[in-house]
């Protein structure tokens, strides 16, 4: 399923960090990493759950700790917690409701070039990495000596381990954005990398409507930018003249999206460009595409049959 599960992997570790301060390399399984630090040491924790988290070993312990966390984030998904009051001292006061999502839809705006019901909103933030991504890669020169940076009195202020471009920061910090488009050509800008939500409009139950919504305006930290708009202007005059529009396929897992559960796969295959409008202070390109998975959910393959037994007899956890 190309890189969607690892994707996937990555943005639920990313959740499951808050609530057990699990690094996401545990998750996602790096397995060359693994190999290596397996070879180079003996573990005295061998066996144990964080071992074979730290070390990418699949094990049964592991899918079991797996399954419970998606399951957690099956539970909790569509709740939404507001602080309502405060107590006499001072403490807050919350309250937790379910969301509809179907609902949600109805506050979102749509241009009026096409009447077709909104199905669902798709959010391309970028994906944020961690700490560990951050320090282990090639862009960052880690110091073989710690600098310690002092102040005039000659305090220790701060300890700085290694150094990284913000250039290139900026582009390892934005590999990866929910939505992956296909495409027979490389074009001269990706259009995925500067779409900032993707509504789906059904036509009819085979067809929909994709509209890409790109900024009006150019990023002043990204020059290229301006550049992408003005390749926009001219795909409005003349669509044949941008590579921007040759794309084939759109494909992406839904999370925290409008109208539809989270952990869904979609996928639509293009099968023409429609049209570009000015709406809301963006750019919407239009495409019409047809269904090819139409939610799939991707949990399933990591459902522990045995666990759910476990949980249906209520049964203890052997210690």
């Amino acid at each position: 399923m190309r890189n969607f599960k690892s994707w996937l992997n990555k943005k639920l570790t990313t959740i499951s960090l808050a609530m057990g301060n699990v690094e996401k390399a545990a998750i996602g399984q790096n397995i060359e990493q693994a190999e290596a630090t397996t070879n180079q040491e003996r573990r005295n924790t061998q066996g144990t759950l964080m071992d074979s988290l730290k070390h990418g070993e699949v094990t049964q312990e592991v899918k079991e700790f797996r399954w419970r966390i998606y399951k957690i984030l099956k539970e909790i998904e569509g709740y939404k917690t507001d602080i309502v009051g405060y107590t006499e001292d001072g403490m807050p006061m919350t309250k937790t409701i379910r969301v509809d999502k179907k609902r949600s839809l109805t506050k979102v705006n749509v241009d009026k070039f096409d009447s077709y019901s909104l199905e669902m909103v798709v959010d391309n933030s970028e994906i944020v990495i961690n700490t560990n991504d951050t320090i282990y890669n090639d862009t960052m020169k880690l110091f073989d000596d710690v600098k310690i940076n002092k102040n005039t009195s000659g305090e220790t202020m701060s300890a700085t381990h290694g150094e990284i471009k913000s250039d290139e920061y900026s582009m390892m910090n934005k590999q990866e954005v929910p939505i992956k488009i296909y495409r027979e050509i490389i074009p001269k800008f990706e259009l995925e990398k500067y779409v900032k939500k993707l509504n789906i409009r059904s036509i009819n139950e085979k067809d929909k409507l994709l509209e890409f919504y790109v900024s009006l305006y150019p990023d002043e930290y990204n020059r290229k930018t301006r550049l992408f708009i003005s390749d926009i202007k001219k795909a409005i005059e003349n669509p044949r003249s941008s590579s921007i529009l040759e794309i084939t396929g759109v494909n992406f897992i839904t999370y925290k999206t409008l109208g539809v559960e989270d952990f869904l796969e979609y996928e639509y295959k293009i099968n023409s460009f429609d049209k570009i409008v000015v709406f809301n202070g963006h750019y919407v390109i239009k495409f019409i595409g047809e269904v090819v998975i139409n939610g799939n959910n991707i949990l399933e393959e990591h459902r522990v049959n045995e666990l759910d037994i476990k949980y249906k007899n209520k049964e203890k956890k052997k210690q």
